[in-house]
């Protein structure tokens, strides 16, 4: 039903965390792949990806080649789950992407639809809160402001939305993928580690 396609670079350490949240997914069927788009990291990036029984992608460039090479390699589903390493999907998710993809195909909209997982502050506090307050109303009012989170994409689509953006960096890809999709936000939500930058 979904591939995840992870966009890495030097991310050996955030991507494990991102890997244990997709775990259950996996166990139920619903993820059908993870494909890791690597931008040539000097790190053990790859030995994360092998170890996970991943399907790893490099490319020597960063200028956005990694992402088109990886969603090449998705091959057993027609939706992608496009996350960034470090961002831990919390418990349920993936019932909510299935339940998302089934009325997006049954209602006929999947082609230019995207779903975002919103994030959730771990912190306590009055500041915390307002901070994370601010945040979801930016992301909400400027959709391409949200890039760094979880998206659920149709494949044919995110295609269609990279098409010729092969030498721009990959904040730039995500963002025009964004502004060219209808956003659908998710109950579900997603938190972010940021460990060993």
């Amino acid at each position: 039903m979904i591939s995840a396609l992870i966009p890495t670079y030097n991310s050996e350490h955030r991507l494990v965390l991102t890997l244990s949240a997709l775990v259950p997914a996996s166990a139920e069927g619903i993820l059908k792949e993870v494909i890791i788009a690597d931008e040539g990291s000097s790190d053990g990036t790859e030995i994360v990806a092998d170890a996970s029984g991943a399907d790893f992608v490099s490319t020597i460039s960063k200028s956005g080649f990694a992402l088109a090479e990886g969603l090449q390699r998705c091959t057993r589903s027609n939706w992608v789950l496009l996350i960034q390493p470090g961002a831990i999907l919390q418990v349920g998710w993936q019932a909510e992407a299935a339940s998302f993809i089934e009325r997006a195909e049954r209602v006929g909209t999947e082609q230019n639809l995207v779903a975002v997982f919103p994030s959730r502050t771990e912190e306590f506090g009055t500041v915390a809160q307002l901070k994370q307050k601010l945040i979801t109303l930016t992301h909400r009012l400027l959709k391409a402001s949200c890039h760094q989170l979880p998206m659920l994409i149709h494949k044919d689509h995110l295609q269609q939305a990279l098409a010729n953006t092969s030498g721009i960096n990959r904040q730039a890809q995500l963002q025009k993928v964004l502004r060219a999709s209808r956003v659908h936000w998710l109950n579900g939500t997603v938190i972010f580690q940021n460990t060993a930058r």
